[in-house]
Parts: C-alpha cells; sequence; structure tokens
C-alpha cells in the first residue's frame, strides 16, 4: 500500500511539472529565460590564457629544472 502511494505521488508530480511547462510555453512565460552568454574576454584575457598554455608547454618540454608539476 505505501509503495503505491509512493508511485502515485510520483506521478502526479510529473504530470503537474509537465502541465506547468505546456503553460508557460503557451503563455509565453519561457521568453525571458536565456542560458547567460559567455564573456568576451579582450586582449587581457587572451594574454593570460596564452601565457598559462606556454607555461604548461614549457613544464611539459622539462625546460624548468627542478620543477616538479
Amino acid at each position: 500500500m505505501e509503495e503505491s502511494k509512493k508511485k502515485i505521488a510520483a506521478m502526479t508530480a510529473v504530470l503537474y511539472y509537465l502541465q506547468c511547462e505546456e503553460e508557460d510555453a503557451r503563455y509565453g512565460m519561457d521568453a525571458g529565460r536565456h542560458p547567460p552568454q559567455a564573456q568576451e574576454g579582450g586582449f587581457w584575457s587572451f594574454s593570460g590564457r596564452q601565457s598559462q598554455m606556454m607555461l604548461r608547454s614549457m613544464a611539459q618540454m622539462r625546460l624548468f629544472p627542478g620543477w616538479r608539476g
């Protein structure tokens, strides 16, 4: 009996969620939700990424004596 109640509650929750999503789509409520846009960095962020990549490649080539990464 208890397992049956849990199944009914889960099905009701899923149906309620689907109904709310359908209503949102019908009335255009979804128009305000947009995924966040990636920020364009510019020169300094590109320079920082480039220097990090250069440091890692130099470490992989073992150009730093005594450095253990």
